[in-house]
């Protein structure tokens, strides 16, 4: 058994599903978008084996990638608004999971094979792969994973399936809803806790669990052996910039839902002493003749029942806060392991022999044996010194080399930082460019009359259309896609502002709604 030769699946909780990411993943990209892409020296996007990918459909068949009318962010809204979702206010400080995103795979030459057999792939980039063809095992293996996934979360509940062979390693997204039923009304509804746990020790031991069922029921079959378990292990996918941006990320998530809570233990608190108050208040009036004992019990049934309620929604908060105090205690101690590149040196443990005289003094010549002594006892010590030497002298080198491999990392962070502030200074000039241009149009009456009558139609979903193929027409650079599925509604209303004035400064003017 190759040991080497394993399975891969990550799995990430999703608060959203953007039009990038669905793109991405149903490759919804022109030549000109695979390029930009491709400018990331860690993405590989091959367009000559892009024909090659597929994706496992609601039928259980495999079909060409982005077959689907719909596009994936599409679908996922539709199954969500099935399923009565309503997440929180979009100011709220926290929000809920409404999807798992998976990602399978495994060892890369086992993948390559099982995607391609004995044919030659060059992974370079810019390689012409156009001579390639998809093998059957490739497809086999994805509809038993997709298989795995419908007995797990319902086949009703994947929203998407696709395959990528055009990346360096053949691998597998899948989006997936997870549905659980209410304890009351029995009722289906997007519920997170019901397919991955409460806290995150259930978290950790249903993740092992699939990893085994995964082995058991799909990558057994293929030669892929069990995953092993990250932990204990100096394991990371990310970079390093990357990793500590995502853990940080996560406790400032975590420490917002720790004050959010406390805010919400906080009102509770108060609601269940403005009820206790109530009960005094009405005990008052009672005893003052005030009301009568049959209107005295009916609000103090009243009372004390949302008293009961407040309790349960406090002891819920309680526990919720609880875990969340742990996560963010547990977040902050990776977050600083993470930063430190320090590693202490070990305390070696020397077997030597303490040097020692084992010959007699002689009678005679006892200068000439002093001598000799003082050379063996000086040659056993200078080697147990040596020895110690040496050992702290590798833990040292460790060290080096470990401080030199970090300061390459932070060079290439700090290059790929200049790059990333050169892309943002160049959109920066770009929107004021733009902000200039508005300034100036809104200056003549006329056109700012006719950019926010445009505006107005296109915030309330009437259908635009400019003359000289402008707005709705096919073949025209500036076609309007709507409001976007996860966008709130400042952001849409200053994209048709932006939109309009586009439209409007075109330079054959003319408009009809």
């Amino acid at each position: 058994m190759n040991t080497d030769i394993k399975q891969a699946m990550h799995v990430e909780a999703g608060k959203s599903f953007g039009t990038a990411e669905a793109n991405e993943n149903e490759r919804r990209w022109n030549d000109d978008k695979i390029d930009r892409k491709n400018q990331d020296p860690t993405n590989h996007y091959d367009k000559t084996r892009m024909k090659l990918n597929f994706e496992i459909g609601p039928d259980g068949k495999v079909h060409p990638l982005g077959y689907q009318e719909k596009s994936l962010e599409v679908r996922l809204q539709e199954r969500l608004a099935e399923l009565g979702w309503k997440p929180f206010k979009p100011d709220s400080k926290i929000q809920p999971n409404c999807c798992a995103k998976f990602i399978f795979g495994g060892n890369h030459d086992r993948t390559l094979e099982m995607a391609f057999g004995t044919q030659t792939v060059n992974l370079d980039k810019g390689a012409d792969n156009s001579h390639l063809q998809r093998c059957p095992e490739i497809e086999q293996w994805a509809k038993d994973v997709y298989d795995w996934c419908a007995r797990r979360y319902g086949q009703e509940n994947i929203i998407g399936f696709q395959v990528h062979l055009d990346e360096s390693s053949p691998h597998i997204h899948a989006l997936i809803v997870p549905v659980g039923q209410r304890s009351k009304s029995g009722r289906e509804c997007v519920m997170w806790s019901a397919k991955f746990g409460k806290t995150r020790y259930e978290y950790g031991q249903i993740l092992r669990e699939m990893h085994t069922s995964l082995y058991d029921e799909v990558g057994s079959k293929y030669g892929l052996e069990r995953g092993d378990s990250i932990e204990g292990r100096n394991v990371s996918h990310l970079s390093k910039r990357d990793y500590i941006r995502k853990l940080s990320k996560d406790a400032k998530q975590a420490e917002k839902a720790v004050k959010g809570l406390q805010t919400m233990i906080r009102k509770l608190e108060r609601e269940m002493l403005a009820g206790r108050n109530r009960l005094k208040e009405i005990d008052e009036a009672l005893a003052s003749g005030k009301i009568t004992l049959d209107r005295y019990e009916a609000q103090k049934a009243d009372i004390q029942k949302l008293i009961t309620e407040y309790q349960e929604k406090l002891e819920d908060k309680s526990n919720k806060l609880h875990a969340k105090e742990d996560e963010l205690e547990q977040l902050t101690k990776d977050v600083a392991k993470a930063r430190s590149v320090i590693q202490p040196f070990r305390n070696h443990k020397v077997d030597f022999t303490p040097p020692q005289i084992t010959e007699k003094v002689p009678l005679f010549g006892t200068d000439k044996w002093i001598e000799r002594q003082n050379r063996l006892i000086a040659k056993q010590f200078t080697e147990i010194v040596r020895k110690v030497e040496s050992l702290y002298r590798n833990d040292a080198a460790r060290q080096v080399e470990a401080a030199q491999y970090n300061a390459l990392a932070d060079y290439g962070e700090l290059y790929q930082l200049r790059r990333e502030n050169k892309i943002l200074s160049d959109t920066n000039e770009n929107m004021e460019s733009e902000l200039n241009t508005l300034l100036g149009q809104l200056v003549i009456p006329s056109v700012r009359n006719m950019i926010f009558t445009v505006a107005d139609a296109l915030i309330s979903g009437q259908p635009i259309s400019v003359s000289s193929g402008g707005g709705g027409n096919s073949d025209s650079d500036l076609r309007w896609d709507g409001r976007r599925p996860d966008e709130e509604e400042e952001v849409y209303r200053r994209r048709c502002l932006l939109h309009a004035l586009r439209l409007v400064i075109m330079p054959r003017k003319g408009y009809k709604r």
